[in-house]
């Protein structure tokens, strides 16, 4: 037997295991499965693409589902920022295969516009969606990203530097 408890850690109920076994079978939905994650402050060069279309920047994170009713929680770290000033942006997101899980072909997660006249500032950006990837083969989250022209030109994007917090997490919970 185990004991269920509410938030509060209050004691709602028992639910009988099987052979006395604690599977992912057993566990309530919204249990956290498994977690996984990438080093942070990964180092290396800054990923950089003038293109206003998304572009897979390297960064990328894979997890094998136990469940096809699982759901992933990703969230996504990083600095971006982008060469030209007066209201040209950089617009990160998650893709899950050709899957642009902000929803559409130009939506993205984490988003800054420089705006001022001092330029090519870093800020932080962090992205975090549920999905639902109904599979149990290995699937693979990638950070893209894609320059945003607002009237005063494309510039140049770039997403992560060195010690810059830039990471993914991926957790699998029970559906």
């Amino acid at each position: 037997m185990a004991l269920v408890l509410n938030g509060s850690g209050a004691v709602t109920g028992l639910t009988s295991i099987p052979d006395g076994v604690l599977t992912d079978a057993n566990l309530p939905s919204g249990a956290i499965l498994q977690v996984v994650s990438t080093s942070p402050n990964q180092g290396g060069s800054a990923f950089s693409s003038s293109s206003t279309s998304f572009i897979d920047s390297g960064f990328s994170l894979s997890i094998t589902p136990s469940s096809t009713s699982s759901k992933i929680l990703v969230i996504a770290h990083g600095a971006m920022t982008q060469t030209l000033t007066g209201g040209t942006g950089c617009l990160a997101t998650i893709y899950r295969g050709s899957t642009n899980l902000a929803n559409g072909a130009t939506n993205g997660f984490a988003y800054y516009e420089n705006s001022t006249s001092s330029g090519f500032q870093w800020v932080t950006g962090t992205m975090v969606t549920l999905d639902s990837p109904s599979t149990t083969s290995s699937t693979t989250y990638k950070i893209y990203v894609r320059a945003v022209n607002n009237g005063a030109g494309a510039g140049t994007a770039y997403y992560s530097i060195n010690y810059a917090g830039n990471g993914i997490t991926l957790m699998e919970i029970a559906g």
